[in-house]
């Protein structure tokens, strides 16, 4: 999950500078976490053998988390493709209230998955309320942000599309990765507190 923090607040920040070597960089780190992901989820039934011989709880623990972190690193894979293919192929950058409304969301994302990171480090899931409010005003944020994007495009029909689509899709995976995070945090909780 810290892997997936640094990679998502990067790639924001390198779309923003529409800087092509970090996007880059940033892709080659998300398709490595996805793949990682991805051979556990499918590599999976070794590991619940050996699991089950113990303990049936623990095996179950793993195939949710397994499956939520493989949702997480799918997300961040349909942020940082889009944004380094963009950026790649000279589209026309973000504009600065796409700019500004990302960073806004950044920055509320990045606070969420530090409480995540610490209380994952910790196994302290007390602050879980927290965190769904968090993450409840977060997607207030991103209901705005949509909003706004889309007056813009009927204030300013010659916009780009393609950074129109992009910002959509950055907002819209965001939401996503948040969603799964939350639900890997339940299972956390739920397998902690059953142990």
């Amino acid at each position: 999950m810290q892997e997936v923090t640094r990679i998502y607040n990067r790639t924001l920040v390198a779309v923003f500078k529409e800087n092509r070597k970090v996007l880059k960089e940033m892709v080659q780190s998300s398709d490595k976490l996805f793949e990682e992901a991805r051979d556990r989820k499918y590599g999976i039934m070794p590991t619940l053998r050996r699991l089950q011989q113990c303990d049936i709880d623990t095996g179950h623990f793993y195939v949710q988390v397994v499956d939520y972190l493989s949702e997480v690193t799918k997300a961040l894979i349909h942020i940082t493709r889009p944004a380094y293919e963009h950026i790649n192929n000279n589209h026309e950058g973000l504009t600065k209230e796409q700019i500004v409304d990302l960073m806004r969301v950044n920055d509320q994302v990045e606070a969420i998955f530090d409480k995540i990171n610490d209380m994952l480090a910790t196994k302290d899931f007390s602050d879980l309320d927290l965190v769904l409010e968090m993450r409840d005003k977060l997607f207030d944020t991103i209901v705005e942000a949509i909003k706004s994007q889309l007056r813009r495009i009927n204030d300013v029909p010659s916009g780009s599309t393609r950074a129109g689509v992009l910002y959509l899709t950055i907002l819209n995976e965001t939401k996503t990765m948040m969603l799964q995070s939350r639900n890997l945090l339940k299972s956390c909780l739920l397998y902690t507190s059953d142990a």
